[in-house]
C-alpha cells in the first residue's frame, strides 16, 4: 500500500486525482478511437460527471484480433488510495447498435444485496457506467455499437486491501466515483465507504447489528458472540455518523463493541474518536473511575496506569469489573442520547486479548436475544 507523509502534505497544496471510473472511461474512449482509426491515441479527453474535463496519456495500446486495447494509469493524487498507480484497461470490439459494457480480470462481482449494483453483476457503479457510455458515444458514429470490456490485472490483489470482501464484492476492485475526481485525504470519502455495510445488513433482513471500530472488534463479535458477518459493521472513528445512518435506515438495536480505549471516548461523549479529537483514553478513564466508585483502590491503581488496556485488565483483576460495566453503560447512554433514543443500544468493552472487560445490561440483552 502506498504510504503518505501527512506532515509534509500539510505544508503544501494537496494534489487531486481521478477515480477508477474516470480512468475506465478514458481507457474505453481511447480504445474506441483506436478501433475506429486504426491508430494509437496520444491523448484522450474525458468529460466528468459534474462538468469539466480530464486529460490522460494512454499506455500499452494494441490494435489487432478484431479489436483495440488501451490502458490508463490510475493517479490518485495525494490521496493514499490502494489503487494508485495501477493500470485500468479497456478492450473495444465492434458490436451491433449498442454500447455493451463488460468486466474482465480484476473487476469484482457483487454477491450481496444492498449495493447500487445488482447481485451477480460487475462492480461497475452506475455513475462510472454512465460516464463510460457517454464518453464512448461521443466518438462513435451515430447508431454504431461497441463492446467494451474493463479489466485490471492487479485488481484481485489490490482488492484485498479494501472493504470489498466485507461488502460482498469478490474477485477484484470496484469501478467507482460520483464526481470523477479523488479529493486527497477526504474523510467524507472514508465515511461513505463504510456506510454500505449498513445497507447490506438491512437488505439481508438484519434489524440488530454490531458496530465495531475495526477488525479486532469484528473478530470478537463474530467468533465469541456468534454474530453473522453481515450484521457486523465497522465504523472506524465515525461513531456519530454511523449512528445517524443507522437511524435513517431503520436499525432497531445496536451492540457497540470495541477496545476499552475507544469505548471510553464514547462514554465521555465523543462521537469522533480519532486521537486528535479527544483526550487520551487513560486520562478519560481516570476521570470516569473516580466518578464510578468511592473506593480508593481502583482510583489509586489508575494513577500508575500507562495504557487503557492495562487499566481494563488491572481493574478486572482487582475485582472492579463493575466499574468497567458502569463505563460501558455510560457509553450506551451517551450514544442513545445522541440519536434521541431512537435505537436500543448496549455496549461491551474488550481488552487486547479479546476478552470482554466491561458490559452493560443492554448488551447482555442484545447478545441473549440472538436476533442477528
Amino acid at each position: 500500500m502506498r504510504t503518505v507523509n501527512r506532515a509534509s502534505l500539510l505544508n503544501k497544496k494537496l494534489r487531486k486525482g481521478y477515480t477508477t471510473g474516470t480512468c475506465a472511461a478514458a481507457a474505453a474512449k481511447a480504445a474506441v478511437e483506436m478501433l475506429l482509426s486504426g491508430k494509437r491515441v496520444r491523448r484522450v479527453e474525458v468529460k466528468l460527471p459534474r462538468g469539466g474535463s480530464a486529460f490522460f496519456k494512454p499506455v500499452e495500446q494494441r490494435i489487432g484480433d478484431g479489436g483495440a486495447l488501451c490502458g490508463v494509469v490510475k493517479d490518485a493524487g495525494d490521496d493514499p488510495d490502494v489503487t494508485d498507480g495501477m493500470v485500468i484497461y479497456s478492450r473495444a470490439r465492434p458490436a451491433e447498435g449498442e454500447i455493451k459494457i463488460l468486466a474482465g480480470e480484476g473487476i469484482g462481482t457483487v454477491t450481496k444485496p444492498g449495493l447500487s449494483v445488482p447481485i451477480g453483476k460487475p462492480a461497475i457503479n452506475p455513475v462510472p457506467r454512465k460516464m463510460i457510455e457517454e464518453n464512448v458515444r461521443n466518438v462513435l458514429p451515430e447508431e454504431a455499437g461497441v463492446e467494451i470490456t474493463i479489466f485490471a490485472p492487479e485488481g484481485k490483489e489490490k482488492a484485498k486491501q479494501t472493504l470489498n470482501e466485507k461488502l460482498g464484492i469478490v474477485g477484484g476492485i470496484s469501478i467507482l466515483g460520483t464526481t470523477g475526481i479523488v479529493r486527497p485525504m477526504s474523510l467524507d470519502s472514508l465515511k461513505r465507504s463504510l456506510l454500505p455495510q449498513v445497507d447490506i445488513a438491512i437488505a439481508l433482513g438484519h434489524k440488530t447489528i454490531a458496530l465495531v471500530p475495526g477488525n479486532m472488534g469484528a473478530r470478537v463479535v463474530q467468533n465469541k458472540l456468534n454474530f453473522q458477518e453481515d450484521a457486523i459493521v465497522q465504523m472506524s472513528n465515525f461513531v456519530g455518523d454511523m449512528l445517524d445512518y443507522c437511524v435513517n435506515k431503520g436499525i432497531e438495536k445496536i451492540l457497540i463493541l470495541g477496545h476499552i480505549g475507544k469505548i471510553v471516548k464514547i462514554a465521555a461523549g465523543h462521537f469522533d474518536t480519532h486521537s486528535s479529537k479527544t483526550d487520551s483514553p487513560v486520562e478519560i478513564l481516570k476521570r470516569m473511575v473516580r466518578k464510578a466508585t468511592r473506593d480508593t483502590a481502583p482510583v489509586m491503581f489508575m494513577l500508575k496506569v500507562n495504557t487503557a488496556d492495562e487499566a481494563g485488565v488491572g481493574l478486572s483483576r482487582l475485582g472492579y469489573s463493575r466499574v468497567l460495566d458502569k463505563i460501558a453503560r455510560e457509553a450506551s447512554m451517551q450514544a442513545m442520547s445522541y440519536i434521541s433514543n431512537r435505537i436500543e443500544i448496549g455496549t461491551a468493552m474488550t481488552v487486547l486479548s479479546g476478552d470482554i472487560a466491561g458490559i452493560d445490561e443492554g448488551a447482555k440483552k442484545i447478545i441473549g436475544d440472538g436476533l442477528w
